[in-house]
This record gives structure tokens, sequence and C-alpha cells, in this order.
């Protein structure tokens, strides 16, 4: 498929979202009488426990609850990049099973060879909810050889092997945020992927890998013990949790594009408006709690963001593009 056709794809996409819920903002007060939801609602994760997507469902997950009067279920369905959690949703027909997703959910259009489904048709974008911090980290043993991320690229050239990089399969958007970054950092690695964050941490302590890109919430613990020590914040200015981290332009003089890893939620494609509206307005008002957004914001080391589904499918509409061309650039083919 050229890249024109993916360009008119898109449009055509986010044509048909938008126009989907331009009926929610004047829908009448009628359209809620069908109340929702009649069962159990199910929020799955295409990763496995201990992940902060991971975390932050559970979190939302008790007060979701008590807004819908029904139990709401975390399912965790890790394997294949993503795919698996994903498509879970596409085929939902329950009309009561939401993705908590990333990008990943989407990248993998480009970047899986014969995928069933195409996420820009098939899932509804109902709200943006977090923008994540991302370090670079190393692992204790290559610390004492690379405290920074200038030693660590020179770590990496030392050997014809290069270095091992704890990843999560290469739709994953660790992964390619490390392929993206790569083009002015130079590093001479290999991705050795795991099938969760709590392995690939393991893998990183264990020396079996000796950096990693993640959240920071998901390593912090190590910090203290100096088990894991990050060398780079992936964002044009320092995180006020970690002052004293550089930024990539700090540590190497970077200047390229900077991916922004986030999370939120989708319904599958024909979920009626009405549903769509109130999921993005319940998940709304429970974050909009000061309390609960800062211990969420805290824990997570996150933002919270202040979206809509229009403004969702509009973001991602746009990222995509920007993917789509780094992808050719790196000349990255679907496998």
């Amino acid at each position: 498929m050229t890249a024109l056709t993916h360009s008119r794809t898109r449009r055509r996409w986010l044509r048909t979202v938008l126009a989907a819920l331009a009926g929610v903002c004047g829908a009448a007060p009628a359209a809620h009488a069908d109340a929702w939801p009649k069962q159990p609602v199910k929020i799955v994760l295409a990763i496995g426990p201990g992940s902060s997507g991971d975390t932050l469902a559970r979190m939302l997950g008790p007060k979701l609850e008590a807004r819908w009067k029904q139990p709401v279920i975390i399912d965790n369905r890790p394997g294949a990049s993503g795919v698996l959690g994903t498509e879970a949703v596409v085929r939902a027909t329950d009309g009561h099973t939401l993705l908590l997703g990333t990008q990943s959910s989407f990248l993998s259009k480009f970047l899986v060879k014969g995928l069933k489904f195409d996420p820009e048709v098939d899932l509804m974008p109902v709200r943006r909810v977090l923008n994540y911090q991302l370090v670079i980290a190393v692992n204790a043993e290559t610390a004492k050889q690379a405290g920074s991320l200038k030693d660590l690229v020179a770590l990496s050239k030392k050997s014809e092997k290069g270095i091992f990089f704890a990843g999560l399969g290469p739709t994953s958007v660790f992964n390619l945020t490390l392929g993206v970054l790569n083009q002015q950092l130079g590093l001479n690695y290999v991705a050795v992927n795991y099938s969760n964050v709590g392995q690939a941490n393991l893998a990183l302590m264990r020396n079996d890998a000796q950096f990693i890109i993640n959240n920071p919430a998901s390593i912090r613990p190590y910090f203290a013990n100096g088990a894991v020590v990050p060398i780079a914040a992936l964002a044009a200015q320092r995180y006020p949790q970690l002052p004293k981290l550089p930024t990539l332009q700090e540590a190497v003089g970077y200047k390229g594009y900077v991916p922004q890893l986030w999370t939120g939620f989708f319904l599958p494609k024909g979920t009626p408006a009405s549903v769509v509206e109130q999921v993005n307005r319940d998940v709304a008002a429970v974050l909009n709690d000061p309390a609960f957004r800062k211990e969420v914001e805290d824990r997570l080391d996150a933002t919270v963001v202040n979206s809509s589904p229009e403004a969702y499918a509009r973001d991602i509409h746009d990222e995509m593009a920007v993917w789509q061309q780094l992808f050719k650039t790196l000349n990255i083919q679907p496998e």
C-alpha cells in the first residue's frame, strides 16, 4: 500500500470517527434512557501485569465500578507485540469491552504483516488519559562502565556484538522509540524482547540486558539501591521528580523527534455514540478528583490529559502520519 493510500485511509477513518461522534454533543437526554452498563465491564490491556498501564487500570477500576454500579474486570492479554489484546477488543460484540491501549495498538497496522483488522477503522477513540514520562536506564554493572548516555554509546561500540536492550517486541513503543532515537545516538545494540515489563526489568537487573527504556514508576524502586540507574530523560525539559537527570539534548545534544508514550481508552467500531460519550465523561469525572489525580500522577510518573473523543481521534491521525514517515525513513517493513 502506498503512502498516498495510507493517507487517504487515515482521512477516511478520521472522517468516519468524527462523524460518528458528531451526534454526541447534540444528543438529547433521551439518548441515555437505555442505561449503560447493563453487565460487568471488561478493560482489556495488551500487556501483562506489573506494567504502568496495568497499575492505572487497577486504580481506575474501583472508581468506575462505583459510578457504573457494575463490576469492572481487568483482563491482561499480552502477546504478539500487543496484537492479541487489541484484536480481542476489536472482535468484542458485548458492548461492554474497552481497550486501555497505547499507540502500539495503531502502529501494528504498519508493522505486522497479515494483520486481520485495521485499528484505524475498527477502534473508536474515547479518551486520552495519560502522557507518561520515559527514561533510558542501565543496570548497576553497566553503570560502572557507562554512567552517562554518552558513555553507553561508547561502550556499545567496544565490541562487534554491542550491548543488549530489554524490549517488549518490535511493535512496542519502547523498541520503536529507541529505533527513532538511535538515528542520532548511534548505539550498537541488539533487542532482546520479553512478554511483559516485569520480565524486561528482571533481565536488566540480571545483566541479561544492559539497558532499557521505561516509565520511571516501573523501575523507581530499584533506583534507591543502585540496581537500576537512569541516565537520560526522554523529554524536552527535566522531570520534576528526577531533577538531576539530564534530557537527551543535555546528555548528547539530541535534536530529533522524541516520541511521547500515552495511554487511553478505545471501544470497538459501531459502539453507540452515547456509550462513547458516557465512558469519556465518567473517566474524566474520576480523574478530575484532585486527590485521585495527584495519586495517579505521582504513582505513575505521568500527567493526566484533558481530552475528548474528537481530540483523541485527531491526535492519533496526526501521530500516525509522523510514524509512517519515520518507518519509511528507517526502511522498517511489516514482519
